[in-house]
């Protein structure tokens, strides 16, 4: 942690003396932060600028309350200067580098009165330990009126600490910083990078289409970094368990990099739209029709919540409904702007983003559930063509699924919100396979015929035997090992279930199906 600053001889015209009125080269109880804008904001005109430096405190005082910091914020002539307890110097620094609008910030290590000697001494003092053996700069920069040079300051500071160490002005391995304000003179070494972009929430809101993946998770990062608020859909092709996975996703996007937006995620049942899309229309041209419905309750999502586009996670030739050609044709469903922040990646430089952001531990294990055409999908289409084929549809399928759909507070949402939903099930669909995980004992003694078997220590053996392809029931006598595996396999991309209610429950579901049960 960087040393609390400390005052040389304090000066009287700063918001910030009133810390140290009385002090005289004491430690203080508070860290000081210089925050510098992104240059981006510095070239905006004064009532704009002074509007997004209005949002990026709302959002800095938003993160730092969420996360416990005590904190009071100045802003003046383009710096934001931020106090925290020195206790608390370590977490703040954690979560700026993950505020967009900030360009870089630095810790203030002294403040001392703007006089050559002054300033001199104290650079002294508390920098000649750390040049010793390596290579350094001195870099002066003055805000406000001209109170003193600072070409001298460089100049005599320069001259007594390069006593002590060599001076490379071009590429040093230390520069030591002096920023005049006024009467003041803040001296640090550190400058660390901000996330830059606009401050979120400066840019409008738009509908962001999301599957978990890495590619839609990126694409929403870019386009809050451009200072848009998000609402996000997501048209859900694989079950609860798909679901939960979305969420926890898009839940950690949003917790890091989305302060002070306070987003919903809209989750859309699509099952009925796909049964409308593979009964009404040809196999080859199911993607293409598949991104078009997807678009179309994006734009109604966009119209409840009043966003102003739609933003997905494409890039131009990535698969079969991303060619040109095909993303002409999907475009024309909606009126809407549709905005492709990716569009000119290739998949590496996608997932190295993902990783550096957060997203890829969750986004990696989700399974791929938009790829449904069977064969050879078309890789090119014509608008009127698709649209033709579109009239057998029934929009009724679209228009129950919009209706229908859950809204998530992702601010509000949480660990248990993330848990509970989506472990169990009441009833056993036809299609799902029954799993027995109960101890070799208790299996021994009561089970269903010819259930397949394992134990909480058969993770891997049931890893290397069940495809993820299928859906899972486990069960177990009180549902306490049950729901302990299925949260593991959901956790490794596996459409799977605790039966709630242990045996006795089963044993009716099982009489209700008339299938066999043991006595």
């Amino acid at each position: 942690m960087t040393a609390a600053p400390r005052r040389g001889k304090p000066c009287a015209h700063s918001p910030l003396t009133h810390m140290a009125d009385q002090m005289d080269s004491q430690d203080l109880d508070e860290s000081i932060i210089i925050l510098r804008l992104s240059p981006e904001l510095m070239l905006k005109s004064t009532p704009v600028r002074r509007q997004f430096q209005d949002i990026l405190r709302r959002n800095l005082r938003f993160i730092l309350k969420r996360e416990g910091v005590s904190h009071s914020i100045d802003m003046t002539r383009g710096r934001v200067t931020l106090m925290v307890p020195k206790a608390q110097e370590a977490r703040a620094l954690d979560l700026l580098p993950k505020v967009f609008g900030i360009g870089t910030f630095s810790v203030v290590e002294r403040i001392v009165a703007a006089d050559l000697d002054t300033i001199r001494d104290n650079c002294l003092d508390l920098f000649r330990d750390r040049i010793i053996g390596k290579t350094f700069a001195v870099r002066a920069k003055r805000m406000g009126p001209r109170t003193i040079s600072t070409r001298a300051i460089e100049v005599e500071t320069g001259a007594v600490l390069g006593l002590h160490a060599k001076v490379d002005l071009t590429d040093p391995d230390v520069t030591v910083r002096i920023e005049v304000i006024g009467q003041e003179a803040h001296l640090y070494l550190d400058r660390k990078d901000g996330a830059g972009g606009l401050p979120a929430g400066t840019q409008g809101r738009v509908a962001v289409l999301v599957s978990g993946g890495f590619d839609s998770m990126v694409a929403a990062w870019q386009i809050i970094r451009r200072g848009a608020s998000v609402e996000f859909v997501f048209c859900n092709l694989g079950g609860a368990a798909y679901e939960r996975q979305v969420v926890q996703v898009v839940k950690v996007l949003t917790h890091l990099w989305a302060g002070g937006l306070r987003p919903h995620l809209h989750v859309v049942d699509f099952q009925g739209i796909l049964a409308e899309i593979k009964e009404k229309t040809p196999t080859r041209f199911w993607q293409i029709v598949l991104k078009r419905e997807m678009y179309r309750v994006a734009e109604a999502v966009a119209a409840e919540t009043h966003a102003q586009a739609i933003v997905t996670g494409e890039a131009l030739g990535q698969v079969s409904s991303q060619t040109l050609s095909n993303l002409n044709t999907i475009d024309a469903a909606t009126s809407l702007p549709v905005l492709r922040p990716l569009i000119g990646f290739d998949k590496k430089d996608i997932v190295a983003i993902a990783r550096r952001i957060g997203t890829a531990p969750l986004s990696e294990r989700i399974p791929e559930f938009c790829g449904i055409s069977e064969g050879s999908p078309a890789v090119r289409s014509n608008r009127d063509k698709v649209a033709f084929l579109e009239g057998h549809m029934d929009p009724a399928a679209r228009e129950a699924a919009i209706a229908g759909r859950k809204v998530i507070n992702l601010d509000k949402l949480t660990a248990a919100d993330l848990r509970a939903p989506y472990l169990w099930v009441d009833a056993l669909p036809e299609t799902a396979e029954l799993i027995d995980c109960q101890p070799d004992p208790y299996y021994r003694a009561w089970h269903v015929p010819d259930v397949r078997h394992y134990t909480v220590d058969d993770m891997d053996r049931l890893y290397a035997d069940l495809p993820k392809t299928g859906t899972y029931i486990l069960y177990c006598a009180h549902g306490v090992q049950s729901a302990l595996m299925v949260e593991h396999m959901q956790q490794k991309g596996y459409d799977a279930y605790a039966f709630r209610g242990g045996l006795t429950s089963l044993q009716r579901e099982l009489e209700r199906l008339g299938r066999s049960v043991p006595a």
